[in-house]
């Protein structure tokens, strides 16, 4: 490409398109960065410029690109990966082709951010564009053939370079696998190491890294994918000697490394395998595998032994739901997006001005009520800063252990956990400046009674952010439990297995077939959160609207995706920031997918300044 600035210096073409940038004229911006690139094809600094320019044009896909670009020259570079897991976990890629695979796999390897959006991405580059997959996803699309049978070639006799690249295998390892496509596919891959492959395959390094990849992608989705009649007869065949495995026994591994891909590691032995143990396991990559596994499992279990409690749990529909996450801690995650201090500030100063907020300037405590597994306390705790002290609340100490873990991993040190009921709030003792309770109370009894014991720990100035499931967007779960296959909250593994599968295989449109396009539809802890959760109420933006009237409260306005509030803005005129909740209710009827699933939104008390 000619250059339009011929006779300029590197830097006069860097700055020329900066000073562009900054007059808003992006168009020409994008064409001096690529003018600039040009003429220096090595500076990860240009594309990462050209990326925000990119954006700026709409042209997402291109942002993206230039960000991977940046990664592929500067694998060091967190404010583009940064960039680029924010970037794609708030749109949808128009192609996924020019992305480059070294500036994906860097990404994967930057700490502190979220991994997941770049795991799909990855997901999708490799089933849409790399031949072989591309061909075998193509073959599950049309069922022509069973997922074994399209997947047996990839692997009986060698595997595929597809299949043993490294970035496919680092994605299944970071994160879910959150395509329908792909992960039948991978389940036909599972199987058929399972069933084709003969025991000699197991020398082959490429076999194992695979194996045990889609071991560590089973530990990540909770073992959530389907398994047919003869691949359980298999692996439960699948006997496993613990003292010939810890003797370094090759046969003893490679039935642990497959049983592994089905089971949970606790049941896999005929004993418990320990931590301690783990560092007897040969080969070097199962050892490299298991033993950090191992010891986190040994780490939460202990930190969820010494946690402050409340009082004992009592309230009937409490004990049921601590039961399922006790069992069931959710979500599992892997990753976490460390925002700047202060971020949560200036997103919340579109609801509150800054004379509501000017508490946050100083010392302030939160209560995250329902904390689950920490996720959300965590990022939390990095956006509000390190002048909040944030206390988080939960029924399930396996859960809280969990949290605690990864309080430590992440070095968060504002953050405290509970193990207690939202209805004993008052044995904390304390008030609070902000509470977040987000999916939570509508597992309650009365998720009415629940957020009125939150609120009788709120300053008088206090601010809350609140989650609840919609009537409207949950409806077809309603039809979904009334039908004869559901298996109803408490079922095993097994039946939550072939009921979630049965619901993968249906049309959109069928009923349930939609919750395929829930994040918590791809890992097994998550599907019984979505759908067979022990209690389970849903609400209307009415009923919302006349608590709120009763007990003092203000409504601050929805999170949502800025192109929704356009719409509804453009629907309601009238209705100005952040909408009169009628409005919005009318709007949520002749939009059912508007909350996805769940109204989230900030309150204030009447008459705060």
């Amino acid at each position: 490409m000619a250059a339009k600035f011929p006779t300029q210096s590197k830097r006069q073409l860097n700055d020329i398109a900066v000073r562009l940038a900054q007059l808003g004229d992006w168009e020409a911006a994008q064409r001096a960065f690529l003018d600039a690139i040009d003429s220096d094809r090595r500076n990860p600094d240009l594309y990462f410029n050209l990326s925000l320019v990119e954006e700026e044009r709409g042209e997402i896909s291109a942002a993206a690109i230039a960000l991977t670009g940046a990664l592929n020259l500067k694998p060091t570079y967190v404010k583009a990966a940064r960039r680029l897991s924010r970037l794609l976990a708030r749109y949808q890629l128009s192609e996924v082709g020019g992305l480059a695979s070294n500036g994906l796999k860097a990404a994967l390897l930057t700490k502190h951010i979220a991994h997941q959006p770049i795991v799909d991405v990855v997901l999708r580059q490799v089933f849409e564009v790399w031949p072989t997959l591309k061909a075998a996803a193509a073959s599950v699309e049309e069922a022509v053939n069973p997922e074994r049978a399209i997947a047996a070639p990839l692997v009986t006799v060698r595997t595929s370079d597809d299949l043993g690249n490294d970035l496919l295998l680092l994605a299944l390892k970071i994160g879910i696998v959150r395509q329908p496509t792909v992960e039948r596919v991978l389940t036909g891959v599972r199987a058929s190491l399972l069933l084709e492959c003969t025991a000699e395959r197991f020398d082959d390094r490429r076999w194992s890294d695979l194996a045990l990849a889609l071991v560590v992608q089973g530990w990540n989705n909770d073992h959530a994918w389907a398994e047919t009649p003869e691949e359980t007869a298999a692996v439960a065949a699948l006997t496993v000697d613990k003292m010939a495995l810890l003797d370094g026994d090759r046969e003893a591994a490679r039935r642990f490394i497959l049983r592994a891909m089905y089971r949970p590691l606790q049941l896999i032995c005929g004993e418990a395998l320990m931590s301690a143990d783990a560092c007897k396991l040969k080969p070097r990559s199962l050892r490299d595998t298991v033993e950090p596994r191992l010891v986190d499992e040994d780490r939460q279990a202990t930190l969820a032994r010494g946690l402050q409690r409340l009082k004992p749990l009592k309230d009937a529909t409490s004990l049921k739901v601590a039961g399922q996450y006790e069992a069931s801690p959710y979500p599992r995650w892997n990753s976490l997006h460390v925002s700047q201090p202060g971020a949560l500030k200036q997103a919340m100063v579109r609801h509150f001005s800054g004379e509501q907020l000017a508490f946050m300037d100083q010392p302030f405590a939160v209560l995250i009520a329902g904390t689950g597994t920490g996720q959300q306390a965590l990022q939390a705790a990095t956006a509000y800063g390190p002048q909040a002290a944030l206390t988080g609340l939960d029924l399930s100490g396996a859960s809280l252990g969990y949290a605690r873990a990864k309080a430590d991993d992440y070095g968060i040190r504002n953050v405290r956990f509970v193990q207690g009921d939202i209805l004993d709030i008052d044995a904390l003792g304390h008030s609070f400046d902000i509470i977040e309770c987000v999916g939570v109370l509508h597992h309650m009894a009365d998720p009415w009674t629940g957020w009125r014991s939150l609120l009788g720990r709120l300053k008088p100035h206090g601010l809350m952010y609140i989650g609840l499931y919609s009537a409207v967007s949950r409806a077809n779960l309603k039809a979904l439990r009334g039908e004869p296959a559901y298996p109803g909250p408490g079922c095993s593994d097994s039946a939550a297995r072939i009921f979630r599968r049965q619901l993968l295989d249906r049309a959109d449109d069928a009923p349930g077939g939609s919750l395929k396009r829930s994040r918590d539809f791809f890992a097994l802890h998550a599907f019984r959160d979505l759908a067979l959760h022990e209690s389970e109420q849903h609400m209307m933006v009415g009923q919302i609207e006349a608590f709120l009237a009763a007990n003092g409260l203000e409504f601050r306005g929805f999170t949502l995706d800025p192109q929704i509030q356009a719409a509804f803005e453009l629907a309601y005129p009238g209705s100005s920031y952040p909408g009169r909740l009628v409005d919005w209710a009318a709007f949520e009827l002749a939009n059912p997918t508007t909350f996805d699933a769940m109204y989230r939104f900030w309150v204030g008390r009447k008459g705060q300044p």
